[in-house]
């Protein structure tokens, strides 16, 4: 009779050591499916953010074109005033002041041009920042996510290896 008491006593102890180790893993899946779920949620913003980023970029070249086309049309009309304003005071636009201000006219065009060119190029950077600085945010939350699961994984082993013995 002792040695079915030690031997049902054994038996106890094995399966509550495998219901802890059971729990233990059951537990560090679940850890997982939220990382991996993390992972999936992450992945969806990212592709929406890079969708929203190629509409940005497409806007901006759209802005780019049409003011280009207002920029043109708008010196050809002004270069247009002056010829004829100098024609009716009877200076020629080859004179050289008249070429001067043609020529100031097709400066200002051009400087306004390079700034929105600048501006252009900055609105483009900016959305390419926010890109990568999305991404390393996404790395960094996965990571700590990854680093608590690891910690909460080693002290639920210290438990149960201290519940064991």
């Amino acid at each position: 009779m002792g040695a079915i008491g030690s031997v049902l006593g054994a038996a106890q102890a094995i399966a509550g050591t495998v219901g802890i180790v059971s729990s233990v893993v059951r537990q560090s899946e679940g850890r997982n499916q939220q990382l991996e779920h993390l992972k999936q949620q992450q992945n969806l913003q990212l592709v929406q953010a890079q969708q929203d980023a190629a509409l940005d970029r497409q806007k901006i070249a759209l802005d780019a074109s049409q003011a280009e086309e207002k920029r043109r049309a708008a010196l050809k009309r002004a270069v247009a005033r002056r010829r004829a304003s100098f024609g009716a005071q009877g200076v020629g636009s080859g004179a050289g002041s008249s070429q001067a201000v043609l020529l100031g006219l097709f400066d200002e065009s051009e400087d306004d041009l390079r700034r929105r060119t600048e501006l252009d190029n900055l609105r483009l950077s900016a959305i390419d920042q926010d890109l990568s600085q999305r991404g390393s945010l996404n790395v960094l939350q996965r990571t700590q996510l990854a680093e608590r699961n690891k910690l909460d994984n080693l002290s639920l082993a210290g438990d149960t290896f201290a519940r064991l013995f």
